[in-house]
């Protein structure tokens, strides 16, 4: 039944009116209070005399709890950092960008306001956003408004989404709908909560991007104090495109070694030498939720579920469209592969990649295989170069160490059967090659035959059938893969993950293994 434009007109006034109502009344409660809440107390000085040990180690925790002075209205306790690295992103106003990732109910969205908070007692021009209003109304509202010294709010202009603080701190808010509408006011310091949510809308826009440049240039001004201006976000880290920014960076900035280091020639290096990230465990906020909340949780959850939802790990969920499930599959066919010799017959395969943005060259992948010495059925990789431009310059394919004059001398150099290449950027080069006898030069079909030779070797990694030394760049352009399924489900192509990622060596592989397993060699 539809109400009369009368009666829902009448419905909504009486909802501003109950608003106001209860505005009034917890700035009564607050004054109660007194003065600023104090974050820096005796307990917390304890705390961190103590290590600062962090709740999961519930028992020393909890003799040195660091209680604030900051008091939740709705739950009627104070704030307690959970971890020192919960700590040290509250307290630190470096480096200029940084990424809270948290599980469920992990206590994110609270440590970003309390943040927030800080900023504002010292008198920092603020922003508070969502992704959309609906999400900042239901959700960052409802928590900054529960932790907020309202007593100490001088003028709020509800309709203007502005609090003005008798600190003389200043906070713009609402949800970042439109990120233009956003372009205008500059502020020392950005609170984005659910990044994740900002994902590309039906045309394919990317709103996450638009969003976080255009509050990347919000945050310009230097705080009274002499703050360093700082955006900060909070999100759960199911594989979204946050990543893109993050991804390869930790609590103390930008991870060099591990499976989760950052990719040689990252187009975002220079963000992340100013980024960090940290992580908070749901485990860790139990304290504060329903008895067992946690473990009844996970009994509904998959593994993998678990991971992302509680453990805060960086992981693609449910619908996979990672090439593989786990890049622990691919470093655990890493092998000791024996010196290459004459004897051995190699497959070579060559693929470049054109800009998304400049539209000209700029990365090539040269990759050889043969067969596996040992076990006949499979292969072994045994050569592999990539050449990568700095972003928006072109790709020199002559240069004198470059991808034409390295395959030419492993041609000369070993015993190359074949050359197999993706004719859409390199036919005129393999084409000059072949009328010299470089080498036998093939074309490398990109439509049924490709497919056929991605899904050949997504099923040869799983089976351990694809032997390698553990080349960092190959393994990186396979972690940049995605996988797209065709249409009856049964073969797939490998794609980038994401415009900004190179995947060049993965299909040099793909192309490789296959000709090399149907040649008898």
């Amino acid at each position: 039944m539809t109400l009369p434009r009368q009666a829902l007109e009448q419905m909504q006034a009486e909802a501003w009116l109950e608003a106001k109502r209860r505005h009034r009344t917890l700035r009564q409660r607050a004054q109660e209070l007194g003065t600023w809440p104090q974050l820096r107390t005796p307990q917390v000085e304890a705390w961190l005399a103590a290590g600062a040990p962090s709740a999961s180690d519930r028992k020393r925790y909890e003799a040195v709890k660091p209680t604030t002075g900051y008091f939740n209205r709705f739950t009627r306790k104070f704030y307690a950092p959970h971890t020192l690295e919960e700590w040290k992103f509250i307290t630190e106003d470096a480096p200029r960008w940084w990424l809270l990732k948290g599980g469920w109910r992990s206590g994110k969205s609270v440590a970003l306001v309390i943040k927030l908070l800080e900023r504002l007692r010292r008198g920092c021009p603020s922003i508070m956003v969502s992704p959309d209003t609906p999400h900042f109304r239901r959700s960052l509202w409802m928590e900054f408004e529960r932790w907020c010294p309202w007593h100490l709010v001088s003028r709020h202009w509800v309709s203007r989404g502005i609090i003005e603080f008798r600190t003389g701190g200043l906070l713009l808010y609402g949800g970042i709908d439109d990120p233009t509408a956003w372009e205008g006011p500059t502020a020392n310091f950005v609170a984005f909560d659910e990044a994740r949510r900002k994902e590309p809308d039906t045309q394919g826009k990317k709103q996450g991007d638009e969003a976080m440049k255009v509050l990347m240039s919000r945050a310009s001004v230097t705080g009274p104090n002499g703050e360093p201006a700082q955006l900060a976000l909070a999100t759960t880290p199911a594989m979204h495109w946050l990543n893109r920014y993050f991804g390869g960076v930790g609590p103390s900035g930008i991870i060099h070694k591990g499976p989760e280091a950052m990719g040689s020639n990252d187009p975002l290096a220079n963000f992340k030498a100013e980024a960090r990230v940290t992580t908070l465990d749901s485990e860790d906020n139990a304290a504060n939720l329903t008895d067992g909340y946690i473990e009844k949780l996970a009994t509904g959850l998959t593994e993998e579920e678990r991971r992302v939802n509680l453990g805060a790990e960086w992981l693609e969920l449910g619908t996979s469209t990672h090439f593989l499930p786990s890049m622990q599959i691919w470093d655990q066919a890493k092998e000791s592969i024996p010196p290459l010799d004459r004897k051995t017959q190699l497959v070579v395969a060559a693929d470049a990649a054109v800009g998304r943005l400049s539209g000209m060259p700029d990365c090539f992948g040269l990759l050889a295989v043969s067969r596996h010495w040992l076990r006949h059925d499979d292969v072994a990789v045994r050569l592999t170069r990539k050449w990568q431009a700095r972003p928006g310059t072109q790709l020199d394919f002559h240069a004198e160490d470059g991808p034409i004059a390295t395959l030419r001398a492993w041609c000369r150099d070993y015993s190359v059967i074949t050359v197999v290449y993706d004719p859409h950027q390199l036919h005129s080069d393999m084409t000059a090659l072949n009328k010299e006898n470089v080498a036998w030069m093939q074309e490398f079909s990109q439509g049924d035959k490709r497919l056929d030779a991605d899904r050949a070797l997504f099923d040869l990694i799983l089976r351990k059938g694809c032997a390698h030394d553990g080349d960092p760049g190959l393994r990186e352009h396979i972690a940049n893969a995605n996988k797209k399924m065709d249409a009856d489900g049964r073969r797939l192509r490998i794609v980038k993950r994401d415009d900004g990622l190179k995947v060049d060596l993965a299909v040099a592989l793909s192309m490789a293994a296959l000709e090399i397993l149907r040649l008898n060699v």
